[in-house]
C-alpha cells in the first residue's frame, strides 16, 4: 500500500503488472470473465496444472512484450473463449508469456503463521502464491474492472479503473 518502500527493481516489475492490467481493462470485449496473472522469475516452488482447454483456438507461446501479451490475453479474457480460466504466467524478466489457464496450488500457512486474509478464491489463490518463491507479483483484474496486486503475501494496490 502507500509508503512501501521497495527495491528499484521489484518497484519495476510491479509497475509492469499494473501497465498489463490497465492495458487490458483498456480493450476488453462485453464478455469479459475476469484476469489472473502470475509473474515470475522461477516458478519451482509453485505448485500448478494446466486446465484442459478444448476448442481450436490455439497460441503459439512464449510470447513477448507487452503489447503482443496484452493481445493474446484480451482474447483469452472472454467467457466464449475456452482459455479463460485459470492464471496465465508472465516471466517477469523477459516480459513474455508463458503459460495459459493454469491451475495453482499455492501452499498454505503453517498452523503457527498469521493467517492471510483475502475475500474470494482467487484473491486468497494470488495472496497466497504472492509469498512463493520466485513469483514477484499476481495481478488479478475483475469484472468490474477493479485491479489488485499482491506482492509478498501483501495486497499492495486494489485500484479501480476508470
Amino acid at each position: 500500500m502507500a509508503g512501501t518502500k521497495q527495491a528499484p527493481l521489484e518497484a519495476h516489475r510491479a509497475h509492469t503488472a499494473l501497465r498489463l492490467l490497465t492495458l487490458a481493462a483498456s480493450k476488453l470485449s462485453d464478455d469479459f470473465s475476469g484476469l489472473g496473472i502470475v509473474f515470475y522469475d522461477s516458478l519451482a516452488e509453485l505448485p500448478f496444472l494446466p486446465l484442459e482447454v478444448s476448442g481450436s483456438e490455439n497460441f503459439d507461446l512464449p510470447v513477448c512484450g507487452l503489447n503482443a501479451v496484452c493481445d493474446v490475453l484480451v482474447r483469452t479474457a472472454r467467457r466464449s473463449s475456452h482459455w479463460h480460466d485459470g492464471f496465465h504466467f508472465v516471466h517477469a524478466g523477459s516480459v513474455s508469456l508463458t503459460h495459459l489457464c493454469q491451475f495453482i496450488a499455492p501452499p498454505l500457512p503453517d498452523d503457527g503463521d498469521d493467517l492471510p486474509r483475502a475475500s474470494g478464491a482467487r484473491h486468497m489463490t494470488a495472496l497466497l502464491a504472492s509469498q512463493v518463491r520466485g513469483i514477484v507479483t499476481v495481478g488479478l483484474l475483475t469484472q468490474e474492472q477493479v485491479v489488485s496486486i499482491y506482492e509478498s503475501g501483501k495486497l499492495t494496490l486494489h485500484k479501480p479503473l476508470e
